[in-house]
């Protein structure tokens, strides 16, 4: 099983983004000069879903990049070419707040 199936048997078929063009649409976040196209986006939708996810990519040796929405304006979440860009903007709850944090 590749990276791409594994990560759908895990996030499911929606969360897990593969096709060339729609990968275009996470190549850059609002600081549109430098663009990378990354070779999957998933999609998780808590935090269970994102240590999965992150699990995965260890385990194949591929390497990742935690985005939000993509409105920074830093390059700061570029993805990496060959790896998987997890971006975080589908997850909707706050769980817990550490004010002393």
């Amino acid at each position: 099983m590749n990276l791409a199936e594994r990560l759908r048997s895990l996030l499911g078929d929606e969360q897990v983004i593969t096709d060339r063009q729609e990968l275009r649409t996470y190549e850059c976040d609002g600081l549109a000069h430098y663009r990378v196209t990354p070779a999957i986006v998933a999609l998780p939708r808590d935090a269970a879903e994102v240590a999965a996810t992150v699990k995965a990519c260890a385990e194949a040796g591929t390497p990742f990049v935690a985005r939000g929405s993509g409105t920074g304006l830093s390059g700061g979440a570029l993805p990496h070419a060959d790896g998987v860009l997890i971006v975080t903007s589908q997850m909707r709850r706050i769980v817990e707040i550490a004010v002393d944090d």
